[in-house]
């Protein structure tokens, strides 16, 4: 029965990295969730930056229009 024993190290070695592995993922994923405010900022520039675009839009249709 010796080398089960270092058999059980080794699978215990391997079980405590993919531990330790999955530990620092879950770390980092649950930091980057506590700053939803700059997500939200950024999706607002977004918003706006899009509603400009389609003011622009209309602008220029009205204008192709009138030239028409």
């Amino acid at each position: 029965m010796r080398p089960w024993t270092g058999s059980w190290r080794w699978i215990m070695l391997i079980l405590f990295a993919w531990g330790t592995l999955l530990f620092y993922i879950g770390g980092h994923l649950v930091r980057d969730n506590e700053h939803p405010d700059h997500s939200s900022r950024e999706l607002s520039k977004i918003l706006a930056k899009l509603e400009r675009l389609k003011q622009q839009n209309e602008d220029l249709r009205r204008m192709a229009e009138s030239l028409r």
